[in-house]
């Protein structure tokens, strides 16, 4: 059941990689991390099976080793100022170095009777004894530098609550492995592993790659809130700007800037420069240009100069409420610049609410008996 688990978790890592979003270089060492570990598993669920072969579980290490190095470097990807390709490289050439002497140490190491490898061999061999504390300590040494690390930025930087929890559950992940490895130095030496130590240290495995699953999916999760909120921002600002922009881009078509395929944001920005333009014409038109820092005065201008119909209508519902909750504040650098013009909408809003009051309310008359259409008394 345990081992089902264990290769289960590790494919949903998998999954979990691929789905991210991103070509860079996080996200491919997020895959490799993920892949690498599923990859190790299996080898390492298939020594239970076969009794675990030399060069089997030589393999199985040679493949951590590459998870470990592309952990501590994904680690190093978030430091400010970021890790130099030095320093990067030589994490790399760090775990290769480790990768050949476990080669050698293989090799040098005496073996059982049926050609398996034992714990128990590292109190008479050298050579097994450092096979299995370079491995286990490079493990170690990974675990607390992903714990330091963690903690430093869950201290020193202020990070969203699923955030957070991405970084606790990695945190936690670490300790895991801690207590993995402390398990299997306790079984260096002794003749054949105790069931009890060998099912502890498979317990631990899965609670650390478990961790690591949730870790990667909340930070999953987390992004994907981030780019949905920032969908919502930009439909929210582009529902305050459009309309206006479209009625007095209409009337200083001159202001129009050239842009060829822009993101979504920079149409927002041309669209608010376009109309932050067309707004200084019409005030440069005037005989008594009003203060631009005055909404209701540069209101009544748009509606002197376009007219009462053709002055953009009170902003829908669903933006007055998505407003009210919050939408625009993810974006301070977008709220400043649309501002003035969300502040014109909302007193056009409230010209339309007094005008809606103020208008006499006529009853309707019956129709005429000759017909459908009303004539005048």
């Amino acid at each position: 059941m345990t081992s089902a688990l264990i290769v289960g978790v590790c494919t949903a890592l998998v999954v979990v990689a691929l789905l991210h979003r991103g070509t860079g270089t996080r996200t491919l060492l997020l895959r490799c991390i993920a892949v690498t570990l599923l990859a190790s598993a299996l080898l390492r669920e298939l020594e239970e099976v076969d009794g675990g072969q030399p060069l089997a579980d030589l393999l199985k290490r040679l493949i951590f080793l590459i998870a470990l190095a592309a952990v501590v470097v994904l680690v190093l990807t978030f430091r400010r100022p970021a890790a130099s390709t030095r320093t990067i490289l030589r994490v790399w050439a760090g775990a290769a170095t480790i990768g050949l002497i476990e080669c050698l140490l293989l090799a040098l190491m005496p073996a059982a009777p049926s050609d398996v490898l034992l714990y128990a061999h590292a109190d008479t061999s050298m050579a097994a004894f450092l096979y299995y504390a370079i491995y286990e300590t490079t493990i170690a040494a990974t675990a607390i530098f992903c714990a330091l690390g963690s903690a430093a930025v869950l201290v020193r930087t202020r990070q969203p609550l699923i955030a957070r929890l991405s970084l606790v559950l990695l945190t936690l992940a670490a300790v895991t492995t801690l207590c993995y490895v402390g398990a299997g130095w306790i079984s260096v030496g002794q003749e054949g592993s105790s069931p009890e130590l060998l099912i502890l240290r498979r317990h631990l495995f899965l609670a650390t790659i478990t961790l690591l699953l949730a870790g990667m999916t909340a930070s999953g999760l987390h992004r994907l809130m981030v780019a949905v909120r920032a969908s919502v921002t930009m439909s929210v600002a582009t529902d305050v700007v459009e309309p206006l922009w479209r009625e007095v881009v209409a009337l200083h078509p001159g202001v129009r800037l050239a842009v060829d395929q822009p993101t979504r944001r920079e149409r927002l920005l041309r669209l608010v420069v376009e109309t932050n333009d067309a707004l200084h014409r019409m005030r440069r038109g005037s005989q008594s240009p009003p203060d631009p820092l005055d909404p209701q005065a540069m209101a009544q201008l748009v509606i002197d100069v376009l007219g009462e119909d053709a002055v953009p209508g009170p902003l829908r519902r669903r933006t007055r409420l998505l407003v009210r909750l919050g939408a625009l504040r993810a974006d301070d650098a977008l709220v400043s610049s649309i501002r003035d013009l969300y502040d014109m909408r909302t007193v056009f809003a409230v010209r339309d609410q007094r005008r809606a009051r103020s208008t006499p309310i006529v009853p309707a008359l019956p129709p005429e008996t000759t017909g459908w259409i009303r004539t005048a008394p």
